[in-house]
């Protein structure tokens, strides 16, 4: 009985190693035992045959050396996951001619790949028992989940959504580039798994301009109980739109989402009707029987036992990071430093312990102030104060703040003198040293928070005492074509917790809600007109730098003005000068090498 070895790297991410295993499974239940390798081809054996996994994608990490010699790709099998060659003079036409046997899992891939003279056969993903996480009675608290990776498109569409998807739970996750295999993999995979089982809504948005259904994503979400809600696909067959899938155009997705979720009957029906129609109309089983005799035909192709392997490349160790267990915290009174009263409210107790502190230094213009506690004022928790910080900027902004307090006597709000000459992160100081929360939420004028941001961003940080502050996505507002074209995106903040990606910028923007007690034990923000504009920034490689975290509230809960002349680009991408010696010298761990 022929044995089948998968070969994968380690760097094309948890989605292709599911994918291994999925087949692997099926093969087991056909009698074919298989196994997973990520580090290379293993040594050939008269009943081993290969099956690499997206051939692409393994050369371009793994570099041309890591492919064996011509003997032992006439052993193996390509299965194709990404688009095909476009044309017959594609240098990937020349790869897919060595293998023994091509299979794609897109029927329009397989068509164009017949049409360049490739022999490929059809693969196309179904239902597998051990994909099975259906449960029509479980809980789904999720109302809204997106997971896939980051394209402009993407957040081009769920920035429009912002203001239907910010009354929903949501699990938007764009992921910048393929997760890590092995055991990481494995550990995304069983987090996907278990999200997915939560969703009511799993939203299917293309990334480009291609219009095939993304078969995977749909599939998973069905296995998991997931009602799909689809951009407008091709090749949809067995589903029907309609029954088992609801299709709308992008614009249309959070919509079509919304009203759905308002009918739970119609919820369990497309639910129940879906899972039928794949676990009764799509076996995976069948395609990979296909496989199976593929793995037969090859079974038999002399190898030479002088054969060479390939070499994959080593693996490349990130310089400079050697972070810490725990977040230091000092008392509180160690760090604080004074702030002058200048005015308060008449709901201002002097014994108040709010659950956020929501801080915001006023600026030089009075309407963005505004714009910003108006946002505040409607949020569906109440148990928060307001700190608002004259940094000596603007008069008519200092009255604008005066003015807003005594219109609104029955919000707990304090307005204080920021340091002359400190800046804004001098100022913001001020307020955490006036705040008498837990939790600072950091608020600068003309943003604004959608009115479930506040409640929901406490929550997640009571939920997580290991991690020192948490974020919301943005929603770009403003001129954010302009912005996007300039270097920035339609959405920010969109990235989960990764202190190396710090090395590469700052993305992570206020509002965050940071644990008080950490950003005292810190020092507070950095007051050097060499880091202006990078305050967020330097907070964040410090927090990293002393072992801290922060976490990714999935959801569009808040928003901001942003244009093409923006200060936020600067961060986004520092470039070599005062500022980005300044935060090395500041985290040097972190950044060491970074700039």
């Amino acid at each position: 009985m022929p044995q089948v070895a998968f070969v994968m790297s380690k760097a094309q991410g948890s989605p292709l190693r599911e994918l291994a295993e999925t087949v692997a499974h099926e093969l087991a239940l056909q009698s074919v035992p298989s196994r997973v390798h990520v580090d290379g081809f293993p040594e050939p054996r008269p009943d081993c045959v290969y099956v690499l996994m997206d051939p692409w994608a393994y050369v371009a990490v793994e570099g041309d050396r890591a492919l064996p010699d011509d003997a032992i790709l006439r052993r193996t099998i390509f299965l194709c996951v990404e688009p095909p060659p476009r044309s017959a003079h594609d240098p990937h036409l020349e790869l897919l001619e060595r293998a023994g046997a091509v299979f794609t899992i897109d029927p329009r891939s397989l068509l164009a790949l017949q049409r360049l003279g490739i022999a490929a056969r059809l693969m196309r993903p179904g239902y597998s028992r051990s994909l099975d996480h259906f449960d029509p009675t479980a809980q789904r608290p999720v109302d809204v989940t997106f997971l896939g990776t980051h394209t402009s498109r993407r957040t081009r569409y769920f920035n429009r959504a912002a203001r239907v998807l910010a009354r929903y739970n949501c699990a938007l996750h764009l992921v910048a580039g393929g997760a890590p295999g092995g055991e990481a993999g494995s550990a995304q995979a069983r987090e996907k798994w278990a999200l997915l089982a939560q969703t009511k809504v799993l939203v299917n948005l293309h990334g480009g301009e291609e219009t095939r259904l993304e078969w995977r994503r749909v599939l998973d979400g069905i296995h998991a109980g997931a009602v799909v809600v689809s951009e407008h696909s091709s090749g949809i067959a067995p589903l029907v739109a309609g029954e088992h899938v609801l299709m709308a155009s992008a614009d249309a997705l959070p919509y079509v989402a919304e009203s759905v979720l308002a009918d739970e009957v119609r919820l369990a029906r497309i639910r129940a009707e879906a899972y039928e129609r794949l676990s009764t109309w799509i076996p995976f089983a069948l395609p990979v029987s296909v496989l199976r005799a593929a793995v037969v035909e090859l079974v038999g192709e002399p190898v030479a036992p002088d054969v060479a392997l390939g070499t994959p490349r080593p693996a490349q160790v990130t310089p400079g990071l050697h972070l810490g267990r725990e977040m230091p915290v000092a008392p509180a009174r160690s760090t604080r430093v004074s702030a002058e009263v200048l005015q308060e409210s008449p709901a201002w107790s002097p014994d108040g312990h709010p659950r956020v502190s929501v801080i915001t230094v006023i600026g030089n213009a009075a309407e963005p102030l505004v714009v910003a506690l108006e946002s505040v004022i409607r949020s569906t928790t109440r148990d928060f104060e307001l700190v608002l910080v004259d940094s000596g900027r603007d008069d008519g902004a200092r009255a604008a703040a005066a003015g807003w307090i005594d219109e609104h006597p029955e919000v707990p709000a304090r307005l204080v003198a920021g340091a002359p000459g400190a800046g804004l992160g001098g100022a913001r100081n001020a307020g955490v040293a006036a705040a008498r929360g837990a939790r600072c939420l950091i608020l600068d004028p003309g943003q604004e928070v959608y009115p479930r941001c506040i409640d929901r961003l406490a929550t997640a940080l009571d939920e997580r005492p290991e991690v020192a502050f948490v974020y919301p996505i943005q929603e770009v507002t403003g001129a954010a074509d302009e912005f996007a074209g300039a270097g920035g995106d339609y959405l920010m903040s969109f990235l989960d917790w990764t202190p190396e990606r710090l090395r590469g910028g700052n993305y992570i923007h206020a509002p965050a809600l940071v644990r008080t007690e950490v950003v005292r034990a810190l020092g507070g923000f950095v007051a050097d007109e060499r880091l202006r504009g990078f305050e967020d920034y330097d907070l964040w490689c410090r927090i990293a730098e002393h072992g801290g975290s922060g976490y990714l509230v999935a959801e569009p809960l808040a928003r901001r003005p942003e244009s093409g002349r923006s200060e936020t680009l600067g961060a986004l991408r520092p470039s070599p000068g005062p500022a980005t010696r300044a935060l090395a010298g500041r985290a040097p761990r972190l950044l060491a090498g970074a700039f």
